[in-house]
């Protein structure tokens, strides 16, 4: 039996919880709780959503979990799904990842753009792709950016880099910083794009990557 439920914060006291999800909007760092669809798969008990906007399920057989899905609706977020082996903790925090249209404001950093299979040959897009930004920092080390994107069926994606308070980039001349793509397909297909340099607080718009030229 599958249960779902669309994010309606209930006042709600819970002692015997199994486990919890946390819904984060990745550039504000804002929990999420209304408007999005949140299934169990396998669960006979519905989902509360706590005073404190978390999922939670009461106690019952976790080996009956299938996975568990997130729905984003009419949310500018890309759908989500998890397997038991994604929930290590009693709470799980999930940043929901932008989809191509997300409203990013001033201040953000990130890309929009496209990966399509090959260069120079027909644009056939590569849909389904994890994808995120890596950066340089000071010590000319590459990072990870904190939030992991998809490519959409058109290929379409958006990412965004934010630093922690001790994550210190390294910038040129100009205040720059450099940062590059990385796609990964499958568990044995990952990619890097060339670098580039970009202003921090801007989002850089309509780049095109062609899987056939990223390097391994």
């Amino acid at each position: 039996m599958t249960q779902a439920v669309i994010g309606t914060p209930e006042q709600a006291y819970v002692r015997d919880a199994l486990f919890g999800v946390e819904l984060l909007d990745p550039v504000t760092l804002e929990r999420v709780s209304r408007g999005v669809k949140v299934v169990a798969v396998g669960l006979q008990g519905r989902p509360i959503v706590s005073a404190g906007g978390l999922f939670v399920w009461l106690r019952e057989d976790l080996g009956n979990l299938q996975k568990i899905t997130i729905d984003p609706l009419l949310l500018p977020y890309l759908p989500v799904e998890l397997t038991p082996a994604d929930l290590p903790t009693a709470l799980t925090t999930v940043e929901l990842p932008p989809r191509v249209d997300y409203p990013f404001t001033a201040g953000v950093t990130g890309s929009r753009g496209v990966l399509i299979e090959e260069q120079f040959g027909p644009p056939v897009p590569v849909a389904d792709a994890r994808v995120r930004l890596q950066w340089l920092d000071e010590n000319n080390v590459w990072r990870d950016a904190p939030t992991v994107s998809r490519t959409n069926a058109d290929g379409g994606f958006a990412t965004i880099l934010r630093f922690s308070p001790t994550e210190v980039p390294l910038l040129d001349a100009d205040g720059l910083l450099t940062v590059r793509l990385h796609v990964r397909r499958d568990a044995t297909s990952e990619r890097s794009s060339a670098d580039w340099k970009q202003k921090q607080g801007r989002i850089r718009d309509a780049l095109t990557f062609a899987w056939d030229e990223l390097q391994p």
